[in-house]
């Protein structure tokens, strides 16, 4: 039984916590903590799995508390639950929680949040998904552009100019970025000719997003190749998926974790594609054979499916897992149901993008039958199919 700790010097808030939390006794053991001080003792006396702290407290503040957590107990999982909504606080908390939700939060929305957060966790501690990963030797190391750009933009007051240097560090990633700003999916009249302009076009949270994608597809282009797969369609697919994710939801904050999760959903497959290209082979003839959706066959074969792979490297590099969890189910978002709008706008996104762009060998079912037929009940679905080709026109 998951163990969650909530933190909050407010006695009202924490009552009000308690009796919210008295019907889900049955499957979370839960624990309080009124500051920081507290909650470290808590966490001395036994382990928990989740954390959700407030941001501002007397004493030892919530950011305060979770830098501590995170270096001593790195496995929990760390939420901050605050009324606090300017970008500075926002920049710090970022820095050390997991998610971020701000109050007055209804409590449907956070017991959807607590149920996710769970589940991520199961999922990358299971036994079957680390013996997959532990057959792959080696795991890529952390894109060191990537995290120089996180880094960067917690400061809310970076200029652009520092964020121009990271990325410039980097030529080919640098012609991409321009590459991509450039195209017709911006239409822009005039080219965009420097990083700093493509920064302001893109936005910097895409920026950084996009400078990740291009390092992971780098350090795998050049490796085996899967049978009907190539990494060129494979990347050519996660940004049509990243960009129709974005365009289905409508906060921004979920927009940019949509845009992310969709560039990133199939890291799993890059993954397996180079460390296990004679397996992974086995997976694609599997589910050829059966008529089975390949992430069942890579499932039943492997022990864990491309998602799961791929939400174990993104955890390991420790990106939020409000990016982690959709790629982790990107086939299963109905699990979720609608207490989750990204991970249904990348599940989504990806049928959409497999529709107008098909990517992977001939008569091997890419998207499970469930997930498309998730989408034909959708009451947008000929509204997102006309925005799949319009996109698709764009590249």
């Amino acid at each position: 039984m998951k163990r969650i700790l909530f933190v909050d010097d407010v006695p009202a808030v924490l009552g009000a916590l308690r009796k919210l939390l008295h019907a889900e006794r049955g499957r979370w053991r839960t624990c309080f903590a009124a500051g920081g001080e507290e909650a470290l003792e808590r966490l001395a006396e036994a382990p928990v799995d989740v954390i959700v702290s407030d941001m501002r407290m007397s004493g030892m503040d919530g950011v305060s508390l979770l830098e501590r957590v995170r270096d001593r107990y790195p496995d929990v999982i760390r939420i901050v639950l605050t009324g606090y909504s300017d970008t500075k606080a926002v920049a710090r908390a970022s820095a050390v929680a997991h998610r971020w939700v701000l109050k007055p939060c209804p409590w449907e929305d956070l017991r959807s949040l607590l149920e996710r957060s769970c589940a991520l966790q199961d999922l990358l501690e299971s036994e079957a998904l680390r013996r997959t990963v532990g057959g792959l030797g080696t795991l890529p190391a952390a894109p060191r552009t990537y995290h120089a750009l996180t880094e960067a933009l917690s400061d809310p007051d970076v200029e652009l100019e520092r964020l121009a240097s990271i990325v410039e560090q980097d030529i080919g990633m640098t012609s991409r970025v321009l590459q991509f700003v450039n195209s017709a999916y911006f239409g822009f009249a005039q080219r965009v000719t420097g990083i700093e302009a493509a920064i302001v076009a893109l936005g910097r949270n895409p920026l950084r997003h996009l400078a990740l994608t291009f390092e992971v597809f780098a350090g795998f282009r050049g490796g085996p190749e899967a049978q009907g797969f190539s990494f060129d369609d494979l990347e050519a697919h996660a940004l049509l998926t990243a960009r129709l994710a974005r365009r289905l939801v409508t906060e921004t904050e979920q927009a940019n974790s949509a845009f992310a999760a969709g560039l990133l959903h199939d890291a799993g497959r890059l993954v397996l594609m180079s460390k296990m290209p004679e397996a992974y082979g086995d997976a694609l003839r599997h589910a050829q054979a059966r008529g089975i959706a390949l992430h069942q066959a890579e499932k039943e074969l492997l022990g864990a499916d491309h998602a799961e792979v791929g939400a174990y490297l993104l955890g390991i590099w420790g990106l939020p897992h409000a990016i982690v969890e959709p790629v982790a189910f990107h086939h299963t978002p109905a699990r979720f149901g609608a207490g989750a709008p990204v991970m249904e706008a990348v599940g989504h996104a990806d049928a959409l993008a497999h529709e107008a762009r098909p990517v992977g060998p001939p008569g091997v079912i890419v998207v499970a039958p469930e997930q498309m037929e998730r989408l034909d009940r959708a009451a947008q679905a000929k509204e997102w199919r006309e925005l799949a080709a319009r996109e698709k026109e764009k590249e």
